[in-house]
């Protein structure tokens, strides 16, 4: 884990400047051989995120995300409207 409680994995770079993405990260984002993704640099670091998702992209993520942690949907909907988010800062 980093400062800021990421996971963190080390990769090898090798000929002509190529790495390996790790496994879980790749799976976990929904990378594959066909995945464009947006490269930049920030400060000395290398940032690589996956084309922007579209909104069918991203209704299919939130609905796997919710099946896997069997949330419902009134659920979700009920704690959003009272505003109970563990992801706000203090």
């Amino acid at each position: 884990m980093n400062p800021a409680g990421q996971e963190t994995k080390k990769v090898r770079v090798w000929g002509k400047g190529q790495f390996t993405i790790p496994a879980e990260f790749r799976k976990d984002l929904n990378i594959d051989e066909d995945t464009v993704l947006e490269v930049f640099r920030a400060g000395r670091a290398i940032i690589a995120m996956p084309e922007p998702l579209t909104v069918g992209k991203l209704a299919s993520s939130v609905l796997k995300e919710m099946k896997r942690n069997n949330i419902q949907l009134e659920d979700l909907l009920k704690e959003l409207r009272e505003g109970h988010h563990e992801y706000e800062a203090d």
